[in-house]
């Protein structure tokens, strides 16, 4: 085996045998959905308190047409000139009337010393907008108007086929589509993060501790910065691999069962129509890019600094490149074929987590060509230039280097 292998080899082998990346692994979908289902079920709670809203109402004609809901209890104010005046901390807003809304409809004001939730607006709102539109209604003088609108109301459900070169056609979903590339780009993004900080630590240990002079003698920087970078990418696609594993499970399975449970049908459907094997295919590949090019320059840092306070300076740039790429992403969700998502996903420095958003929905074959080639070239120089900077680095002590003395090293 050569020194890179042993290298890689006992990387591997001392992350994957820890009890910690075991429980993680297996627990990390737990808590997932965990998450996703306890933030969807504390927003389903809604506030118990009743909260009073003063109406002051000049004209008096839509105090009446409030109603009191679970949430907001609404009174009449006493004097319309006092209600700036209210300072009860029992009422939650005054709101003021001061003439006819469908003559004047921006002659309403809520005033609160709180800021005002959505949900009051909308409970005033909904009230008046249906109240004025019936007084619309009537004033038309037309017989059974309202009638008339409501039967001619219709509500279409469209369905979303997609349809494959053979014809083949297969119902699909823009929500569902999103929220498999928002997933997909979401781990790219943490993974990015936790390998590339843990070969960052992992540097900096063997260098705070002097080991690397000992392991240096034997097996040259380059092969032990690859070595590294290897082996704990290999942990992150274990780890992902245990989890698309359970995925495919998963969504076979509700293929399988789509044609003898009415619960499955769609879910197998919509898994079916946005090609997971596919997609963890376009994972695995802007996984290995972007770690690669991310995680060295992580064990570049690593390499240049003695301390963990020391990696601040010159983590700041790749961190803010790596959040500007997370929400490229998630605002292209919208729109995946837009500017934004088409030149993000381009560029080497985003295209892995902002492509992920776009595989779902159909990348054309020069578009990912392209953003691959871009990505690989790029990862080549980035890891030779890494590499320069970690050789040199990584057997300095002392004061932490410059810019102008990194430059420096990379010249050599």
């Amino acid at each position: 085996m050569s020194k890179t292998g042993i290298v890689i080899r006992r990387e591997y082998l001392t992350r994957v045998r820890k009890k910690s990346f075991i429980i993680l692994t297996l627990l990390m979908p737990v808590l997932i959905v965990g998450m996703v289902g306890g933030i969807i079920f504390l927003s389903s709670i809604k506030d118990t308190q009743t909260k009073v809203i003063v109406v002051s109402d000049a004209t008096g004609e839509y105090f009446p047409v409030l109603k009191n809901t679970q949430q907001y209890s609404f009174i009449e104010a006493k004097g319309f000139e006092d209600y700036r005046k209210n300072s009860d901390k029992s009422v939650y807003a005054t709101l003021v009337i001061t003439d006819d809304l469908l003559k004047n409809p921006n002659a309403i004001t809520l005033y609160s010393q709180k800021q005002i939730v959505n949900s009051a607006e909308t409970a005033i709102a909904s009230q008046l907008n249906d109240y004025l539109g019936e007084k619309k209604i009537e004033s038309y003088q037309i017989p059974n108007l309202e009638e008339i609108i409501q039967s001619s109301k219709v509500n279409l459900e469209i369905k979303t086929i997609k349809t494959d070169e053979n014809g083949k056609e297969t119902q699909t979903s823009a929500i569902f589509a999103s929220t498999v590339g928002m997933i997909f780009t979401f781990l790219i993004y943490m993974f990015i993060f936790v390998y590339g900080a843990m070969v960052m630590q992992g540097v900096m240990e063997e260098k705070t501790n002097r080991i690397v002079e000992v392991i240096v003698s034997s097996v040259k920087p380059f092969d032990l910065m690859m070595g590294k970078l290897i082996g704990i990418g290999l942990v992150g696609l274990t780890q992902f691999a245990i989890w698309a594993v359970v995925l495919l499970g998963v969504s076979f399975s509700g293929i399988f069962f789509s044609g003898r449970f009415g619960m499955f049908q769609k879910i197998g459907g919509l898994f079916e129509a946005v090609n997971m094997i596919q997609i963890c295919f376009y994972f695995v590949l802007f996984f290995v890019g972007g770690y690669l090019m991310y995680a060295s320059l992580f064990a570049a840092i690593g390499a240049m600094v003695n301390s963990q306070e020391d990696t601040q300076q010159y983590m700041m740039p790749i961190t803010i490149l790596v959040l500007f790429a997370f929400y490229a992403g998630f605002f292209s969700a919208q729109n995946p074929d837009g500017p934004l998502a088409l030149w993000t996903s381009l560029i080497p420095f985003t295209s892995p987590i902002v492509m992920m958003v776009r595989v779902p929905f159909g990348v054309p074959w020069w578009q990912m060509l392209l953003s691959v080639a871009l990505l690989v070239i790029t990862v080549i120089l980035i890891v030779k230039l890494a590499a320069k900077i970690y050789r040199t680095g990584i057997l300095m002590y002392g004061k932490k280097p410059t810019y102008s003395e990194i430059v420096k090293w990379l010249k050599y």
